[in-house]
């Protein structure tokens, strides 16, 4: 099967994220941004990803991962079995002033949902998703990125730190019972 991303000025972005990885042994994924993915792995991911892990209760994502609110957060980017298709990950960048900012002030963008297929976790699709999204915000000159994540979400909080991402403890929030993290990155 050959996997084909419609990314147009894109492509150049993501292209140039893929080279730094021919070294390292990572998962062979396709990083895609704007791929269509369907409602089904969408859904199916981030339950995995988030309600099955104890991150999300069921009844908050049926609401917040309904297909339609989640495309309508932002630009999604996909990892995809190099080999088969399958979705191993997504991310969403979010436009500075874009409705489904959370956290962000001013110019920022933000960067919601990261969800890695738990199989597929600590194989660099993660760390690609997040690359793909720094570098496209920086294309479309938006400087700085923010995300929040939740207390016990430790692996992705190491993630974070990795790809340049301090902390802003001033900026933390709480949603109900749940405390969020906030990251910059500049």
């Amino acid at each position: 099967m050959t996997l084909r991303c419609d990314g147009g000025d894109i492509s150049q972005v993501v292209n140039g994220i893929a080279s730094r990885y021919n070294t390292m042994p990572f998962t062979p994924a396709t990083i895609c941004v704007d791929d269509k993915v369907s409602d089904e792995e969408l859904t199916a991911l981030l339950h995995r990803a988030y309600v099955d892990a104890g991150f999300t209760d069921p009844t908050v994502a049926e609401k917040l991962f309904a297909p339609d609110a989640v495309r309508a957060r932002g630009t999604i980017i996909t990892a995809r079995d190099s080999e088969n298709g399958r979705l191993l990950g997504i991310v969403i960048l979010v436009a500075p002033y874009g409705a489904a900012r959370q956290i962000a002030v001013d110019s920022e963008a933000e960067m919601h949902l990261l969800a890695v297929s738990p199989d597929s976790r600590r194989q660099g699709v993660g760390r690609r998703l997040v690359d793909t999204l720094i570098e496209l915000a920086i294309s479309r000159e938006w400087q700085r990125v923010v995300l929040s994540t939740q207390e016990h979400m430790r692996a992705a909080q190491a993630l974070y730190k990795q790809a340049g991402f301090s902390r802003a403890p001033e900026r933390d929030w709480m949603r109900a019972d749940r405390r969020f993290l906030v990251f910059v990155r500049a």
